[in-house]
């Protein structure tokens, strides 16, 4: 007579095996288009990430965790004023997080703090103008996005290496987009980014 626990440990051997190989084929097939490499995003669509530096203060401290979205977010989707992860533009291995200020053909500049799109003065209720020291914060002079890279800065603007000095962000270098704090400091966990 077969030995009913075999049977069973041999169906739970080939479910793993199946799921296994399941992840090894969306992981290839990167469903969600991703720049990430790790498993969470091409696979289940989401990371968390820890914030290092303060380049987004206020918004994100070091030391805050973010959940990212990596589902599904192209170019048709790309808003100004959304909080994105993205890998470095040059090396294309550390992840970076930036405001999105200026998509592909935008007109961008910065006078007096302010920053405009298209003549247009862009709406950052995240930042304290008043705060604002360094003249790389107060004056940009007008640059046009090319086709298929995004303009991106920092919330902190005296103290963000950012688009002013490392260029435009490709858009295959977008890993998602940052929604929430998955655990903060000061009762922030679970704060929309906005």
């Amino acid at each position: 007579m077969p030995n009913p626990k075999k049977k069973y440990l041999w169906i739970f051997f080939m479910l793993i095996l199946i799921a296994i190989l399941l992840g090894v084929t969306a992981y290839t097939m990167n469903p969600f288009k991703t720049a990430s490499d790790t498993i969470r995003a091409r696979v289940f669509g989401f990371d968390l990430y820890r914030i290092p530096s303060k380049s987004m203060v206020p918004t994100l401290v070091p030391g805050d965790y973010i959940y990212v979205d990596a589902t599904g977010y192209d170019k048709d989707h790309f808003k100004r004023n959304d909080v994105l992860v993205f890998l470095y533009p040059k090396d294309n291995k550390t992840p970076y997080i930036k405001r999105l200020i200026g998509k592909e053909g935008d007109r961008v500049r910065i006078q007096n703090f302010i920053v405009y799109i298209n003549d247009r003065a862009l709406p950052q209720l995240y930042i304290n103008t008043t705060k604002l020291k360094r003249s790389f914060s107060r004056f940009m002079q007008e640059k046009q996005v090319p086709a298929g890279h995004l303009f991106v800065l920092g919330d902190n603007r005296d103290n963000s290496n950012d688009s002013r000095f490392f260029g435009y962000v490709p858009t295959k270098n977008i890993i998602g987009q940052a929604t929430s704090i998955a655990f903060g400091k000061a009762g922030r966990t679970g704060n929309r980014l906005e």
